[in-house]
């Protein structure tokens, strides 16, 4: 009788339903972008499930309960909601797969870091020297020195996207303490100024996307932040091959499934990779916004984070889409 209970008990139990893609957003301006992802990963027969402030305590709930399972997590949260890493963590004892893994992101906020493996990696970087607060003035005037004016304050942690945080055209020891005592970081990097060349009539200046191994390079101007799609005559004419090819060494070092990186060509042609790694990517639509990605780059790659989804959850290539 017991056995027939204990049966009976078991048989009774719900089975989790189960959803191909969790995506974690708390952001307003994302909601074109998420719903591209969303439309891509339907057309391809695979269940999303968004993950937002006003349903994660539910979700939660409902992933420690065995009610509710994830096979994959794309995440654009956790790191401005602590709420959204108590799913992250759930997920990574499931096994799931991760667009970006949380073991690969959490080093990616200190610069630091990534400018010694960059160097380690033979990645070009511009010139740079560690500022400590407890360094004297002369010290200071000498790394200056080296640099040459203007010269570049970045702080080693917490610098926003689009270049929050960054003094560009630093002159002195005094806007080094001005900055420090403005953004209270210990550690700052002070980096040679990067003069773009230009290229017809271009600031030499890229902002290169990668997602899962395909890059896709956009012209990118500092000072407007307008994006403009590199054409691949554009990339045979300026011999511009090599954004690809480091933007996929960083990907391969670092292991990660969607960022871009921005890349300078001075114009002695010497390249630099002036901003390191942004994991978030703002992925604004220029249809909307005049400063947002182009809506063709977008579209492409949202359906090629569903794409690669379906492979990791199916364990073989999506199929085609129909143009």
């Amino acid at each position: 009788m017991e056995e027939n209970l204990s049966l009976v008990s078991l048989e009774s139990k719900p089975l989790p339903r189960v959803f191909d893609l969790a995506i974690l957003w708390n952001w307003a301006y994302d909601r074109e972008f998420i719903m591209r992802i969303h439309n891509a990963v339907v057309a391809l027969g695979l269940k999303p499930y968004f993950v937002q402030p006003f349903n994660v305590d539910e979700t939660i709930r409902l992933l420690k309960e065995k009610q509710l399972e994830f096979l994959a997590c794309f995440d654009r949260a956790s790191d401005t909601d602590y709420r959204f890493s108590d799913i992250v963590h759930i997920l990574q004892e499931q096994s799931a797969f991760f667009v970006n893994g949380p073991e690969q992101i959490k080093w990616i906020d200190d610069k630091i870091l990534i400018h010694m493996d960059f160097i380690f990696n033979k990645i070009p970087v511009p010139p740079t020297f560690i500022y400590f607060p407890t360094d004297e003035r002369r010290v200071i005037q000498l790394k200056i020195k080296q640099l040459g004016l203007p010269f570049v304050v970045k702080p080693a942690h917490g610098v926003d996207s689009g270049g929050a945080g960054v003094l560009l055209n630093a002159r002195s020891v005094d806007d080094v303490y001005q900055w420090h005592s403005r953004y209270k970081d210990f550690i700052f990097l002070l980096q040679k100024q990067i003069v773009p060349c230009v290229m017809d009539t271009r600031l030499a200046w890229f902002r290169v996307f990668n997602v899962m191994g395909k890059t896709i390079p956009c012209w990118w101007d500092p000072c407007t932040h307008i994006y403009c799609p590199v054409t691949e005559a554009e990339i045979k004419k300026f011999q511009l091959q090599s954004l690809a090819e480091i933007t996929k060494k960083i990907g391969r070092i670092f292991k990660l499934g969607f960022f871009s990186t921005e890349i300078a060509i001075e114009k002695e042609k010497e390249l630099f990779v002036v901003d390191y790694i942004n994991d978030q990517c703002d992925m604004r639509r220029k249809s909307q916004f005049p400063d947002g990605i182009c809506d063709e780059v977008v579209d492409y790659i949202a359906g090629e984070l569903a794409a690669q989804v379906y492979k990791k959850v199916k364990h073989k290539p999506a199929p085609r889409q129909k143009k």
